[in-house]
């Protein structure tokens, strides 16, 4: 997956917080309704997942000052009793305590958040990434990884805003503009024609950018709207003639009016 800023901290790479193409994820959609349901399905195949939780470990002890409560509150200690494997593994905690000894480290809170966010944790990886980003203010990076996990948590509209922030800063990302216009894609009720034009806008700068003319076409599949599916198409198909959904979508266009 390509991300223009591919960032690595304290051995870890933080890549998989950026680019999630959630256009994939648009894959999920249980709303999708025929003829595009066939489309979303085969999306789904190609959503590139957090990665599978953390092995817990019979981790227990009181927790590193001023790290984010787990559980979202009270005792103050980790246990096997918490939902999160990975605020028991023995990479959490190492990295809990390295952010929460250095809660003016940028990279310390960033490293924290990106082990949680593996681990499938998303507020409390949205608690570090948070923390990041009263440091640093202006990182794209952690502005991206917080639309993400809004993402991932369903809140479309609060991933928008994060994305649209970050894109102010730097406007010609193509994954975080294209997982714009999938908020608007995902959100309840969709916006189909505001998802096209922020494809569209990805598009403008990269025109071969194939999840957004993969996305374009799923969109306006949904609008019954021929024309633009039909030109999206044509284009994935001059980038990628392999890609797995075309014959879905095709499948899809074959049955509007």
């Amino acid at each position: 997956m390509s991300k223009n800023l591919i960032f690595s901290i304290v051995g870890l790479g933080l890549g998989f917080f950026v680019g999630f193409l959630l256009a994939n994820n648009i894959s999920g959609d249980r709303r999708a309704t025929p003829p595009t349901a066939a489309v979303a399905n085969a999306t789904a195949k190609m959503a590139n997942a957090p990665a599978p939780p953390l092995d817990p470990t019979a981790t227990n002890g009181e927790l590193p000052p001023g790290h984010p409560e787990i559980n979202g509150g009270g005792g103050g200690t980790t246990s096997a009793a918490n939902n999160s494997p990975a605020a028991s593994s023995a990479q959490a905690q190492s990295a809990m305590e390295a952010a929460d000894r250095a809660p003016t480290d940028f990279k310390q809170q960033m490293n924290a958040a990106a082990i949680f966010y593996q681990a499938g944790d998303f507020n409390k990886a949205s608690l570090y990434l948070q923390r990041a980003l009263e440091i640093n203010p202006k990182s794209v990076d952690a502005l991206t990884a917080l639309g993400n996990t809004r993402y991932d948590t369903n809140d479309f509209i609060g991933a928008a805003t994060y994305y649209e922030r970050a894109l102010a800063l730097e406007p010609r990302d193509a994954d975080v503009q294209t997982d714009l216009g999938n908020t608007y894609f995902r959100r309840t009720p969709p916006d189909f024609k505001r998802a096209i034009a922020e494809y569209r806008k990805t598009l403008a700068f990269d025109p071969k950018y194939e999840k957004a003319l993969q996305n374009m076409g799923a969109a306006a599949i949904q609008l019954r709207d021929k024309k633009t599916a039909s030109e999206a198409v044509e284009k994935l198909v001059a980038v990628n003639p392999q890609n797995p959904v075309l014959e879905s979508l095709r499948s899809s266009i074959e049955t509007l009016p």
